[in-house]
């Protein structure tokens, strides 16, 4: 299993940000998801609120306005309305 999985933040202005991550914390729906890496393929709608993503120790926070996040092969896409 692999130590961190490569996240991207996205709206449809611009590409927020791409790089490794050890963890994330995600707005879902149905609440806040944790992913780390391995996660399981997964699919689903965003709700407003805090993504965070984690690198060594170092949070970057963004908030969000609904959207999509797919999980897959150590890659999470998060599609998002907005995102600052």
């Amino acid at each position: 299993m692999a130590d961190t999985f490569q996240i991207e933040i996205a709206t449809p202005e611009k590409l927020v940000l791409q790089q490794q991550a050890d963890s994330a914390q995600i707005p879902g729906k149905d609440g806040y998801m944790g992913i780390l890496p391995g996660h399981a393929a997964l699919l689903s709608e965003l709700a407003e609120g805090t993504l965070s993503v984690t690198l060594g120790g170092q949070t970057q926070s963004f908030h969000i306005t609904g959207g999509f996040v797919e999980v897959r092969n150590n890659h999470v896409r998060v599609l998002a309305d907005k995102a600052e």
